[in-house]
């Protein structure tokens, strides 16, 4: 019996009809696979969110909604202020819109007078008048109360009135050639427009 030495080379294995070596291997692994096999399918694996993801996705739609109601909020007090300051300037004009008769009737009775007793002596009656109708009127202007320019304009229909017409030589068609009856504004609000008599 025969030792084998140490330094021999390993016996190469037979293989299944006397094959040996790598190439027997590589026969057994084709003889062990099917002729006409189909690849495997790729599974297609999902990339789920991250948590750093989902985190910043709810902080950015918080902070919309937030910027959302902080908007809403503002627009909702401006236009409180407004409704308030719309409120309180048309309840003054409908105060004041009471005094303009007042100071008509003075008017006409400082005209009526004038044309009654046109003797030249100083007239107490009359003077009194007139210091009444100058106070109303500086009350009127310190509330902001301005007269409507008419006079020579063009008719307006937003602050002018038109109650008549009549020819007059030298003046455009349309044109105010005569006031019955002053118009008065608070501010841009029209308290009562001017009732004029303009150019056929």
């Amino acid at each position: 019996m025969s030792k084998r030495r140490h330094n021999d080379p390993d016996p190469v294995e037979q293989t299944e009809g006397g094959q040996t070596g790598p190439d027997a291997a590589e026969s057994s692994a084709d003889a062990g696979a099917a002729p006409d096999a189909e690849p495997a399918p790729e599974v297609v694996v999902e990339e789920l969110p991250s948590v750093e993801d989902a985190l910043r996705r709810e902080r950015d739609e918080a902070q919309d909604k937030w910027l959302r109601a902080v908007a809403e909020m503002d627009n909702l007090r401006k236009r409180t202020r407004r409704e308030v300051t719309d409120a309180h300037r048309f309840a003054k004009a409908d105060a004041l819109r009471g005094f303009l008769d007042v100071l008509d009737n003075l008017e006409r009775a400082l005209q009526s007078n004038a044309a009654s007793t046109d003797t030249g002596a100083p007239d107490a009656f009359r003077d009194g008048i007139e210091l009444i109708r100058q106070r109303l009127r500086g009350v009127l202007q310190e509330q902001g109360v301005t007269t409507i320019e008419a006079m020579g304009l063009h008719l307006d229909p937003a602050v002018h009135e038109a109650v008549g017409q009549l020819p007059r030589e030298g003046s455009e068609s349309g044109t105010i050639i005569e006031v019955a009856q002053p118009g008065y504004k608070l501010g841009e609000l029209v308290l009562r427009p001017a009732r004029v008599i303009i150019c056929a």
